[in-house]
């Protein structure tokens, strides 16, 4: 916004920047929609590539699909930079809010929430909905604790939930990279892919998330009951 001082001279005066963390914390919570989306759309495309006979319809809808996968990681890694990026310009713009610090837990389970159910629904497996159910069952049991008055004073974010954090993203991230990767999440005659050793690594780090999310809960309910 331009502005005129009395002397005449034109002077400029910028906007203030502190609604920008909380504007990421929102887009946070709009990527975890747009993952759910994309997950139920490249669903829905495998199942019409699975039901086609036409060679050149399926590998039309498997191209398809693909894109939906793609739309998908790249979704949840903008999601996963705004957490970290919402964070660091609070600080540097000396904006944090009482609503920031409200929902920005919130929509970092929503954002892993919508990607582990995303996982759930593309691999399934016993591999990958048990730690995907403990760690969501664990973030939803947190977010009600915290909404108590003993959650509220006790609650912290702890250097094992920043570690926490980064396993889940890291892990997510792997799991998603080969169905982006992959022309289609199954073969035409319906059958899983393997998903191979590095594949597996990942899903290993996910159980190493969901034995971190435990301990982390277990810690949180330990601190509330202190004196």
């Amino acid at each position: 916004m331009a502005l005129t001082a009395p002397g005449g001279a034109c002077q400029v005066r910028l906007m203030p920047l502190s609604w920008i963390p909380n504007a990421l914390t929102l887009a946070r919570c709009g990527f975890a929609v747009l993952i759910l989306y994309a997950t139920a759309k490249a669903g829905a495309v495998n199942a019409a590539a699975l039901a086609t006979s036409d060679p050149d319809d399926f590998a039309r809808l498997a191209g398809l699909e693909q894109l939906w996968r793609q739309f998908t990681l790249l979704a949840f890694v903008a999601g996963a930079f705004t957490d970290f990026s919402d964070g660091w310009l609070a600080r540097r713009l000396n904006a944090q809010s009482r609503f920031g610090v409200w929902l920005d837990p919130i929509a970092d389970k929503l954002l892993v929430g919508a990607a582990l159910i995303a996982l759930c629904i593309a691999i399934g497996g016993w591999l990958i909905i048990v730690p995907a159910v403990a760690i969501i069952t664990r973030d939803v049991g947190m977010t009600i604790f915290r909404a108590t008055p003993r959650g509220r004073s006790a609650v912290d974010v702890s250097g094992l939930a920043k570690w926490k954090t980064a396993v889940e993203m890291i892990a997510i991230t792997g799991l998603l990279l080969p169905q982006a990767l992959a022309p289609m999440a199954r073969d035409a005659s319906g059958s899983e892919p393997g998903l191979g050793l590095v594949v597996y690594g990942f899903a290993a780090l996910l159980w190493i998330a969901a034995a971190l999310s435990l301990i982390t809960a277990v810690s949180y309910v330990r601190a509330s009951r202190a004196p």
